[in-house]
């Protein structure tokens, strides 16, 4: 059987990345795709979160993959990502497969953006608890402003590549959104909502979302009309997944510290708003 199987690792985000490659791959080749989840059984800083979306996915298992990560003489079945930049060449996998890395641009993917878009849409709502945050935000011209802290500031590895995006840049984010868009209000979503006040600029009036659970950080985030995201995978889905036909993105000019030195040029979608950090 013919398969592509995608290596699952890192938070929602990055798993979000790496099927929606694995999607267009499979849907051009016209093979069956699977992911290998086995890597959650020691990396226990993030969890496998796809089936959370309650979409079918089928899970890969050893046999199905270990003969793909070997070496062949006369065929090329496994597939590293050596650069951040966009590769096109993956894309013209025509047989059977194996691919690991993070795969964050929507180049990969953006052939089949109006079946992800779908595909990426929780299926069972029960998680929503703030309902009345929600139809707030549904029924304002709702600008959602991502603040990500969290492990950008406890963990020494993360620092090492991730940066928190300063006042600076949402004070120009702002500024960019009150010029295009009619009585915005502003709904402030964050892993630390209490850190997050003291990157907001004064002058403007914030809703703090109290939410209970990272599905409806997204799915509220998604729902607005525009976004102001983080240098985040998590905060450029909600965004990608945002269907407002006129919506305004605004996002980090500047994706990686200096000390990781990663070519970032591919992760911002052209139709965004890049705005400088600095």
């Amino acid at each position: 059987m013919e398969r592509i199987v995608v290596n699952l690792i890192g938070g929602v985000g990055n798993q979000l990345f790496q099927y929606a490659l694995g999607y267009a791959i499979s849907k051009k080749a016209d093979l069956e795709l699977m992911v290998d989840i086995s890597a959650y059984e020691k990396y226990k800083v993030r969890n496998y979160e796809l089936d959370k979306f309650g979409f079918d996915i089928k899970i890969a298992q050893p046999q199905d993959y270990i003969d793909l990560k070997k070496r062949h003489l006369f065929k090329k079945t496994y597939y590293k990502e050596k650069k951040k930049t966009f590769n096109p060449s993956v894309l013209n996998i025509k047989k059977s497969a194996y691919l690991r890395g993070f795969w964050q641009s929507e180049s990969y993917f953006y052939d089949y953006k109006d079946e992800i878009v779908q595909l990426f849409q929780f299926r069972d709502k029960n998680f929503i608890k703030n309902h009345k945050l929600l139809e707030d935000i549904q029924n304002s011209n709702a600008v959602s402003i991502n603040i990500r802290l969290g492990d950008y500031v406890t963990n020494e590895v993360n620092k090492r590549v991730h940066f928190v995006c300063k006042k600076e840049y949402y004070t120009n984010a702002l500024k960019y959104i009150v010029k295009k868009v009619e009585s915005p209000k502003f709904f402030v979503f964050s892993d630390d909502l209490i850190g997050s006040k003291e990157f907001l600029p004064d002058g403007h009036d914030y809703v703090f979302a109290d939410t209970a659970n990272w599905q409806e950080d997204m799915y509220f985030m998604s729902q607005a009309k525009h976004n102001i995201v983080a240098n985040s995978s998590f905060s450029w889905w909600a965004a990608w997944l945002n269907q407002n036909a006129n919506k305004i993105v605004v996002a980090p000019s500047k994706w990686f510290t200096d000390e990781a030195n990663i070519n970032d040029k591919d992760f911002v979608p052209k139709s965004w708003v890049k705005v400088s950090v600095n």
